[in-house]
């Protein structure tokens, strides 16, 4: 969970830069919906202006957790990239492949 949780980080601290701190939550508050439709349980995901908070998945079954954070980060890729095109979310993807071996 501490890489999920470091990578939601440094996208949300980089891609806010970028886009500016309501885009990127209209971003994550999307990804989030889409999350919650295939996971109840990621009500648990908090946002806020400081960022994503993810603590209180740990009341969850460690796997379950993880596939939920996994879906989250993908559901933020799949809307950067509708948003701001295909070669950022490639970026991103490719980044997500490389943590998630090392998880």
């Amino acid at each position: 969970m501490d890489t999920y949780k470091e990578l939601i980080k440094e996208v949300f601290q980089s891609v806010s830069q970028a886009i500016g701190i309501h885009a990127m939550l209209l971003v994550l508050e999307h990804a989030l919906w889409k999350t919650k439709q295939q996971y109840e349980e990621a009500a648990l995901i908090k946002l806020s202006e400081e960022g994503v908070f993810l603590a209180e998945l740990n009341q969850l079954n460690p796997d379950k957790a993880k596939e939920i954070s996994h879906y989250f980060i993908m559901s933020i890729v799949d809307t950067l990239g509708r948003l701001v095109g295909i070669q950022l979310a490639n970026q991103l993807t490719k980044q997500l492949r490389i943590l998630d071996s090392e998880v």
